[in-house]
């Protein structure tokens, strides 16, 4: 269970980092003061360094880092997380529009996500040289072990690994840097390193470290700390995107290309994700998906269950998920009448996912929430304005915490998830069956997800039956795609599978299409079918408190004639236009075309002037432009890629 690692540690660690003079995170790679922490001052005692440790995880805790930037703010638009946007041009002077596939490198939210990801990487840096230089930890090292300063070690260098992913995943080419900065150093002629041989110095280095580190069931702390488990999931994801798809420089705005030799990296990958499964210290089993969220909004997560690792928050300080991500709950500072304070969700829902699950799958409820509360927690209708995007995210809500928030309080201390066992368990069934096809254990690696998915009545069907019936590696691997939204809506994880997968821009052509073909249905332009062109609602007294309501639906599940008998004189007197907005005639001309959400909400991909040329084939910039600060600053040896300016 959660112990706050935060709490405990964070007095000691503000302390220490005061005195800790490393690169200002208004320009890391231009302001970078020499280190003036010592060897003998704290990494001669296991409580300082431990403390010197939390100073760094309080730096992921940062909006741009892991409280929201990173998981979210730079993780759309995809056929899952979706910010619909009907602007033709980007107007945006801070990146809310990130999503359209329109970026401008003088946005700072770009700048303040590179910069506070290098002074946090720094710190990892100067934790680890002088770690090495500590008599303490040398004399540990002869130890037998693991020992908590060898599991400090390996534990610094997978956060240091983890920066580093996401700032590729982000960038693409960055600078790499394995040292601390001083302030004699010049950084101005220093330009970015190849993210292939990022992605090999990582795994090497935590290869390396994995023999230090202790399981999450032998740390205080739990899954709030990267435990060896994490270590080996961690090996495993580097080695996916190392053998992956990604952007490359070349052509108009790049192309898409994968190394040649991916195939050695992921049998790597197949070898560290097999560890941690074979190992043992993580279980689906041990709570629903359900629980499983409502313990991870009340710092009860377990440490041999699904989480393996998250970066621990600290309620009223950090933490984003529950307010800016999440449930919307209204709120009246003027007249409270709940006690959860206000809740938002920045991060919605592609208006076409919901309908891509199994109504059975357990998931799809909890994940995908056609509603809101107002001020008096009743619930009301939340599909979009437009229903293109719009949905709330519904694994992380106010109203789950028994520790309750008021007023507008935005940092709720839920924690920020970063690698889950499911996680493991479907990319180890990837590599299998990349490497071998759809194996026995490719398969059951896949039914162990899929079982917590389904009630046990189904699982029959739904799982064995399914799983069993994928007898090529191309119908297992579209399997696998379609698992892994199913399984991680709302996480962030979307945009960057379709990158590695080299299927970003046949999913945005195909959503593109999808959006026009559903609408065109909806307005009688051919068969309706699975089509929701409509939505019918009633409001009813809420079985936990009749004081308040809820909101019953008739059209999200069911559809055509299925939808059933839906009466006015039963109160389903209320419509929400549905698919049928998608599809309309101009006001000004009366010609029929597409909604505006659907034009321009990937218009630096596709979008209603291009769509008839754009092929699934082509490459979607998902890749940012470097801060234009950092092109200055450097002086030549950093240029733009991909088209940028």
């Amino acid at each position: 269970m959660k112990t706050l690692f935060i709490k405990h540690i964070s007095a000691a660690a503000l302390a220490i980092g005061a005195c800790v003079s490393l690169a200002s995170c208004e320009d890391f790679l231009d302001v970078s003061p020499e280190s003036s922490f010592t060897t003998d001052e704290i990494f001669s005692s296991e409580t300082e360094t431990k403390a010197m440790m939390g100073s760094i995880y309080s730096k992921l805790t940062d909006r741009n880092l892991y409280g929201l930037a990173l998981p979210y703010t730079f993780a759309t638009n995809t056929d899952v997380e979706m910010k619909a946007n009907g602007n033709q041009i980007s107007t945006s002077g801070n990146g809310d529009d990130v999503n359209c596939f329109d970026v401008r490198s003088l946005w700072a939210s770009l700048r303040n996500t590179w910069n506070s990801a290098y002074s946090a990487i720094n710190y990892c840096n100067d934790f680890i040289e002088n770690m090495e230089k500590s008599p303490l930890f040398s004399t540990e090292v002869a130890s037998s072990g693991p020992t908590e300063m060898q599991q400090m070690y390996g534990e610094v260098k997978c956060l240091r690994g983890l920066l580093y992913l996401d700032l590729i995943r982000t960038w693409g080419d960055v600078v790499y840097r394995t040292h601390s900065t001083e302030a004699s150093e010049t950084l101005y002629a220093e330009g970015t390193t190849s993210r292939d041989e990022i992605y090999s110095n990582l795994i090497e280095d935590l290869r390396d470290a994995e023999k230090y580190m202790k399981y999450a069931s032998q740390l205080e702390e739990g899954v709030e700390r990267a435990s060896r488990e994490y270590c080996q999931a961690l090996i495993g994801q580097l080695a996916l995107y190392r053998g992956g798809y990604s952007l490359r420089p070349g052509g108009t705005v790049g192309v898409m290309e994968r190394p040649a030799d991916y195939l050695e990296y992921y049998r790597i990958a197949k070898e560290y994700l097999g560890k941690v499964i074979t190992e043992g210290h993580h279980s689906l089993d041990l709570e629903s998906f359900e629980t499983m969220w409502i313990n991870e909004c009340n710092w009860s997560v377990l440490n041999n269950g699904d989480v393996i690792f998250e970066i621990p928050m600290l309620k009223e300080y950090s933490g984003s998920l529950g307010y800016n991500i999440g449930m919307v709950i209204g709120y009246d500072s003027d007249n409270p009448t709940h006690n959860f304070g206000q809740g938002r969700n920045n991060c919605s829902l592609c208006g076409l996912y919901p309908f891509t699950f199994d109504p059975r799958d357990l998931r799809l409820d909890i994940t995908c929430v056609p509603y809101s509360y107002d001020v008096n927690l009743n619930q009301t209708v939340a599909l979009g304005k437009s229903c293109v995007s719009g949905w709330n995210i519904g694994k992380w809500s106010k109203l789950y915490m028994k520790s309750t928030m008021t007023g507008y309080g935005d940092n709720t201390g839920i924690n920020a998830i970063r690698m889950r066992y499911a996680d493991v368990l479907l990319m180890y069934a990837e590599v299998e069956n990349e490497l071998n096809g759809p194996t026995t254990s490719a398969k059951d690696a896949l039914k162990t997800v899929r079982r917590r998915a389904f009630a046990a009545a189904d699982r029959a069907e739904m799982v064995e039956d399914y799983v069993d019936a994928l007898g090529t590696r191309e119908d297992f691997f579209q399997a696998i795609m379609n698992e892994r939204a199913w399984e991680f809506g709302g996480e962030g994880v979307r945009k960057y599978d379709l990158a590695r997968w080299n299927k970003y821009g046949e999913t945005l052509v195909n959503l593109y299409n999808k959006f026009t073909d559903w609408g065109k249905r909806a307005q009688g332009q051919g068969v309706l079918g699975d089509v929701r062109d409509q939505v019918y609602w009633r409001e009813v007294p809420n079985p936990a408190d009749p004081s308040r309501t809820v909101i019953e639906f008739k059209g999200l599940k069911e559809y055509g004639e299925n939808i059933g008998d839906h009466p006015a004189s039963e109160g389903w007197k209320n419509i929400q236009k549905y698919a049928n907005q998608w599809w309309d005639r101009n006001k000004e001309t009366d010609e029929w075309e597409v909604h505006d959400d659907v034009k321009w909400s990937f218009r630096g991909f596709i979008n209603y002037n291009n769509a008839s040329s754009v092929q699934p084939t082509d490459p979607v910039r998902y890749i940012m432009p470097y801060p234009v600060e950092v092109i200055t600053s450097h002086r030549g040896s950093i240029k733009q890629k991909y088209g940028y300016q």
